[in-house]
């Protein structure tokens, strides 16, 4: 399923689109699609055409716990789209055809290149782009790194990075991107638990980057495993990385740390508490703030303090950095306390421009444009 589409430019020259491909739905759902105005969702169709877990959930439901198995929208060309997850795909109905969006489409509105290409099964493939932090966002992150550590004074020209938990490399594609007054960043080792995502990263960093796939729990002794990677004697700048979020997320079912992949945010932690980097960014769901009364956040940012960095954080939200998408996440700027305090990205972006934010926010219509129709 990881078919190559020829899409026809105005001058009759013929590019190929990765990842261009849909699968196709049953009867029952093609119903519902075909149905569906733009902007409408499940609740706007008529009631024989709902799923009967939506049935259940609106008219049998006293608590209404945890909301429906079956969603479904058809998104607005006009608009950014909502949170792109790995689940949207059965969710996100294209603004003008009849189909679910494809996996390209979804990459478009989270930032990914054409160039780049997704590795594995077209599950695989869904869940690598909606697993990923918005490309756009990640370079306004990286930007404001760039720009803090030059206004804190600190005497290199371009930063080396150690990357975590990288998955198919929305953050690494960000940092990889952001530039300031020459300065860039230079990422040297990635690591991740996930072959395909691995694969697909590879194709990213053709050969420039060393790209780990390893269990971070087993890596006994991560500066190591930096100099050995990377080459390098001296320790990274900066340590970014996203540790999975599905123990915290809304969509999820919450277990936070009793989800052992909550559990790996201690060991992003413990990366850093070893290799102890002048820098470092990580991101997770804004809904972080809020697992078990708020006391795991305040636990993070308690021990991020004892490791003797100054933390700023704060949940952005995609859409204000030129993402097509309303997805928020919540961004961790970590700097030694010797260097002083870091500052986040100012947003470009906005619902309604003015000065401070000039631009109109991005719309999946643009986002869109240019993909070759699928029929």
């Amino acid at each position: 399923m990881n078919g190559l589409e020829k899409t026809s430019n105005s001058d009759e020259s013929f590019d190929f689109v990765f990842n261009h491909v849909f699968r196709r739905s049953g009867s029952e759902v093609q119903k519902r699609i075909d149905a569906l105005k733009i902007g409408q969702k499940m609740q706007d169709l008529p009631e024989e055409l709902w799923h009967d877990s939506f049935r259940y959930y609106v008219k049998e439901d006293p608590n209404r716990r945890g909301g429906p198995n079956m969603r479904m929208i058809r998104l607005d060309p006009s608009k950014p789209s909502l949170t792109v997850t790995g689940y949207i795909f059965n969710k996100f109905v294209h603004p003008y055809e009849n189909r679910f969006i494809t996996v390209r489409e979804a990459a478009r509105l989270q930032g990914f290149p054409d160039s780049l290409k997704f590795e594995g099964s077209l599950t695989s493939t869904q869940m690598q782009v909606g697993n990923a932090v918005p490309v756009q966002l990640a370079k306004a992150v990286f930007e404001a790194v760039l720009i803090s550590v030059r206004k804190l004074g600190y005497g290199k020209r371009n930063l080396t990075a150690f990357s975590l938990f990288s998955g198919a490399g929305g953050l690494d594609i960000g940092a990889e991107q952001a530039t300031y007054k020459s300065m860039k960043i230079e990422t040297l080792v990635t690591l991740d638990n996930w072959k395909d995502a691995c694969d697909t990263l590879r194709g990213f960093y053709q050969g420039r980057t060393s790209v780990l796939q390893g269990d971070i729990s087993e890596i006994q002794d991560p500066k190591l495993l930096w100099h050995q990677e990377s080459q390098h004697d001296q320790i990274p700048d900066i340590v970014f990385g996203g540790p999975p979020c599905q123990a915290f997320s809304q969509a999820g079912k919450q277990k936070a740390t009793n989800d052992p992949r909550g559990n790996l945010i201690y060991e992003y932690l413990r990366f850093i508490e070893k290799i102890n980097p002048p820098f470092f960014v990580m991101e997770n769901v804004a809904n972080l703030k809020g697992v078990q009364r708020g006391e795991l956040y305040q636990d993070i940012l308690e021990r991020m303090s004892n490791l003797g960095y100054n933390v700023t954080v704060a949940p952005l939200l995609a859409a204000d950095y030129g993402a097509p998408q309303l997805r928020k996440r919540l961004i961790f700027l970590g700097c030694k306390k010797e260097f002083g305090v870091m500052e986040l990205p100012v947003p470009t972006h906005s619902n309604t421009p003015d000065l401070l934010s000039p631009n109109p926010y991005v719309t999946v219509g643009e986002a869109f444009k240019g993909l070759p129709k699928l029929v």
